[in-house]
């Protein structure tokens, strides 16, 4: 095995810079794009369905303003539509802090996070909105407490 380079060394601390600074984790990309993600605190393996009702209602009880963002397509007679904003957060909001929110649900063991959805999260952030990957209420309250 070689010793790596001094560029390469440079490179690598780079990428750790890069993702300290912007919440991610480093790891391997898939062909797709995509990148694996996991809870940051402790949470039961619950389905992203059970996960994105919780996360409303823990929403609806600290009174966040809220709504289920949908996306999606389909066939009406001769005619398709495409209807929502692709690769947006399952969940759309207002912090009382007039800040836009956007929350992306997965299963409790974690996910993938798309391509398209790492290009959203990265939008909304430059814009000064807050964009959260959530894998339980309890990662949810972690993520809000300097929030609210």
């Amino acid at each position: 095995m070689t010793k790596p380079t001094k560029k390469q060394k440079l490179d690598n601390c780079y990428e750790a810079y890069h993702h300290s600074k912007h919440g991610t984790r480093p790891g391997r990309k898939a062909k797709d794009g995509s990148i694996p993600t996991h809870p940051v605190v402790s949470v039961p393996d619950r389905a992203e369905s059970d996960v994105l009702k919780d996360c409303m209602l823990w929403l609806a009880r600290h009174r966040i303003f809220h709504s289920r963002h949908d996306c999606g397509g389909g066939s009406w007679g001769i005619k398709f539509a495409i209807f929502g904003i692709k690769h947006a957060g399952d969940i759309h909001g207002i912090l009382p802090s007039g800040i836009h929110l956007e929350i992306e649900c997965k299963r409790g063991k974690g996910g993938r996070l798309s391509a398209g959805q790492q290009e959203r999260m990265a939008d909304v952030r430059a814009t000064n909105g807050v964009y959260l990957v959530v894998h339980g209420v309890s990662e949810l309250e972690y993520y809000m407490k300097g929030l609210t």
